[in-house]
């Protein structure tokens, strides 16, 4: 890594030459929306449903959730992210809840736990973010702090997905198949191929979807994410297995599409809160409900989707319904 200049108009200079120590390769990203479209798709409350539910449960994203249950109404339609799973992302410009996933990166999802526990990311930089891409997080050299004392991780691109981990299929990724698996955006090689393989198990990965949370690396060391991150504001493809994804953002999309552009930004917007739902008092801790994708809430919402040939979506284009009760 770089050592550390005390003037930030040098640094800036430095970053904008070398690019940030941890850098995610736009190269070829396939997603060309703009911020403000796909802030409409992501984050746009639907005042419909606000009214018609009440004000204890908040819906989250363009979805019309007017005529959908609530997590009080019908319970199994709904799962509650635990809230040692929740991590509250506070910038200038709002709040933004991202729901870690522990099953497809165990390893990344504890490291940036921990470092929310710790409060390392409090006033740090989001110093790259490109329109389209993503908002990229946590130089701790451009405002003067120490390297991290966390070791590099091993890369968790991909996992190994039993034939009983299901997944709700709504389209394809290339030669593989793609929608959720537990409200997550997934691609997966067939099941029926876990027979062929020395584990029984099958090939899965994140995808890179807008409001995908994934780790910064250095260069082409697959093993070197650490401290940064980044939050995917378009849908840049071919991250997509060459990056760690250890999160989704589940509400708050709106506050990243305002985050100050540059690379690098000068001055940035600062991180003035990253902490777990768990470390936060009930007072200032928010819930947060995604509808069960295993449920036939889920099937019925995904059939409202479909063309008039029976076809759904690309399936980062479909918002996966939420709810959240803010203290």
């Amino acid at each position: 890594m770089r050592k550390f200049l005390p003037l930030l108009p040098l640094v800036a200079v430095c970053l904008f030459a070398c690019g940030a120590a941890e850098q995610v390769d736009p190269a070829q990203n396939a997603e060309t929306e703009t911020s403000d479209g796909l802030e409409t798709t992501s984050d746009v409350s639907t005042s419909q449903a606000t009214a018609s539910k009440g004000s204890a449960f908040q819906p989250v994203g363009a979805v019309d959730m007017s005529t959908m249950s609530t997590p009080e109404d019908a319970p199994d339609d709904w799962r509650a992210v635990p809230a040692d799973q929740l991590i509250v992302l506070k910038t200038a410009h709002g709040i933004t809840l991202i729901e870690l996933v522990p099953l497809f990166a165990p390893g990344h999802t504890a490291r940036f736990g921990e470092l929310a526990q710790s409060d390392y990311f409090v006033g740090l930089p989001f110093h790259r973010v490109l329109d389209g891409f993503m908002a990229q997080a946590g130089d701790n050299q451009l405002v003067g702090r120490p390297e991290p004392t966390t070791e590099n991780l091993t890369a968790e691109f991909r996992f190994r997905r039993p034939p009983n981990l299901k997944m709700i299929v709504t389209g394809e990724r290339r030669s593989a198949e793609a929608g959720f698996i537990d409200g997550f955006s997934v691609a997966s090689q067939n099941p029926a191929l876990a027979m062929m393989t020395a584990d029984g198990k099958v090939d899965a990965w994140s995808l890179h979807c807008p409001g995908a949370a994934a780790a910064a690396r250095l260069g082409h060391d697959i093993n070197s994410a650490n401290a940064q991150f980044y939050i995917t504001m378009g849908y840049p493809e071919n991250l997509d297995k060459g990056y760690t994804i250890w999160g989704r953002v589940r509400a708050g999309m709106s506050a990243i599409f305002r985050i100050k552009r540059g690379e690098p930004v000068i001055p940035p917007d600062l991180i003035e809160q990253f902490a777990l739902a768990s470390n936060l008092d009930e007072a200032s801790a928010p819930t947060v409900w995604v509808m069960d994708t295993n449920s036939p809430a889920f099937s019925a919402y995904l059939e409202t989707l479909k063309t008039s040939s029976g076809v759904l979506p690309d399936v980062c284009k479909i918002d996966v319904p939420v709810w959240v009760r803010w203290p």
